[in-house]
């Protein structure tokens, strides 16, 4: 069958997310004289990490992610320092973030000439919008849906119904694919809406979860072998 629309996650489908976070918590650490190392990095993307998974569940609000991800990192390593000036600083410095995953902007070039592209995305909206006009590729982006503007998440349904609403009435959901790296967020959020999905999986990690996309490509190059 042919698509009609596509949906694109943006953090670790076409946009460096480990890049970015790296290097806003290094300048975030940096200027609030607290000792950037690598540890350190490691353990808040794994308290972050978590963070995210609750939201996905419906367990906690995004505000909630930005209240505690900073003062939870400071807790466990026994340092005072105000997370949540950290954290304001963190996400400016995550705007700039904008350096694309390889073969990102072929391939979403590609795409633009053949289909209408949508993004969707969990992440904050300054930010995500920041780093989407840095990219230079917001231009090639029928609309953005961002889940902080929309009023609910991926991977529920009333997150793909509010887009729905915003698209051409004609275009069905089993019309449109969903390309994206997070089996919990994204794959588990096309078949919650009744889309086709496509896993991004540059690791090749194996899959555990139980969540079965209908398509997995290891390199963004691979999606002109089925678009």
């Amino acid at each position: 069958m042919g698509f009609q629309a596509l949906f694109l996650d943006m953090d670790g489908t076409f946009l460096d997310f480990e890049a970015a976070e790296r290097q806003a918590f290094f300048r975030a650490l940096s200027k609030a004289g607290v000792e950037p190392t690598e540890e350190r990095c490691r353990l808040y993307s794994s308290i972050n990490d978590s963070l995210w998974k609750a939201f996905e569940r419906g367990e906690i609000e995004k505000a909630d992610i930005r209240s505690q991800r900073y003062t939870r990192l400071f807790e466990r390593l026994g340092i005072e320092a105000d997370g949540v000036a950290v954290e304001r600083d963190y996400e400016v410095f995550l705007g700039d973030g904008h350096e694309l995953i390889p073969g990102a902007e072929a391939a979403l070039r590609y795409l633009y000439d053949r289909y209408p592209l949508y993004v969707v995305t969990n992440g904050f909206a300054q930010v995500q919008r920041s780093r989407l006009r840095l990219a230079g590729i917001a231009g090639l982006m029928r609309d953005c849906f961002i889940s902080e503007e929309i009023g609910a998440q991926k991977p529920k349904k009333e997150f793909f119904d509010r887009c729905f609403e915003r698209m051409d009435p004609e275009v069905r959901p089993s019309e449109i694919l969903l390309i994206g790296d997070s089996l919990t967020s994204d794959i588990l959020g096309a078949k919650n809406a009744g889309l086709s999905s496509c896993w991004f999986n540059p690791k090749g990690l194996r899959n555990e979860s139980g969540i079965l996309p209908d398509h997995e490509i290891h390199m963004l190059s691979e999606l002109k072998n089925f678009l």
